[in-house]
This record gives C-alpha cells, structure tokens and sequence, in this order.
C-alpha cells in the first residue's frame, strides 16, 4: 500500500509539473532582437506597414541627412522606456554606426518589446550601400 501512495504521489507530481510547463511554453511570448542589414532594413520597410521606425540620433546629426519614413527620438526617452508605443508593435532602430540603436534596443527588449530591429552599421552604412537619404530644406 505504501509504494502504491509513493507511485501515486509521485505520477501526481509529475502530471503537475509537465502540466505546468506546458502552460508556461504556451503563454509565453517570443521575443526578437536581432540587427539586420540595410538591404534586410530596406526590404522590411517596403513589406511592412506596421513598423515604427526610430532615429535616434541628434538632431544635429539628423540635419545631415536621415532615411525616409524615420521618425527621431531622444535616445534618453528610448533609454528610460518613455516611448508612446504599444510593446507588440514591431520597431526598427537607427543611429550613426549602429552602437547606440543595438544599446536602445537591448532596453527595448528586456523591457517587453516584442519585436526590435538595429540597423547594422546605422545610416553610415545605409549610405555606403547606396540607399537614400533624405534632407530638410
């Protein structure tokens, strides 16, 4: 009778816990964060229309040309999550060289956003690949 209860109890535990992980794997949301190529950049832009597309930069550095459909952001608001957008909503960061874009979306990341994009190489490597730049007048 004792190993019978043992079995039982153990079979109980067993059926919980893999019950458990299961409800876990199913509500838990993939995350990405990856930096792609300008190429890879150019391409999503023009498949999708439900991202927001942040420069980070300053504005001085924006005033020397910036990409089309960009939209700037200080990177302090980016840093300390004062960004007005829904965290499922996918979102593509730009900066100089890429440095600060790959550091906000890192924040971006681990505070919930679901899907972050860097731009490798920022709007310097965006140019260098041939691809347009736009400047206020």
């Amino acid at each position: 009778m004792k190993k019978m209860s043992a079995f039982l109890a153990l079979a109980i535990v067993i059926l919980f816990f893999g019950f458990s992980s299961v409800i876990a794997q199913d509500s838990a949301v993939e995350k990405i964060f990856r930096s792609i190529s300008p190429a890879d950049a150019m391409r999503m832009l023009q498949q999708r229309d439900d991202i927001t597309f942040l420069d980070v930069r300053t504005p001085e550095e924006r005033s020397r040309g910036y990409i089309p459909g960009s939209q700037l952001v200080s990177f302090n608001d980016v840093a300390m999550g004062k960004l007005p957008i829904p965290k499922d909503k996918p979102i593509l960061l730009v900066c100089a060289v890429g440095g600060r874009s790959y550091f906000g979306g890192q924040m971006l990341s681990k505070r919930g956003y679901t899907e972050v994009y860097n731009l490798s190489g920022g709007v310097k490597k965006w140019y260098q690949s041939g691809l347009p730049l736009t400047h206020d007048k």
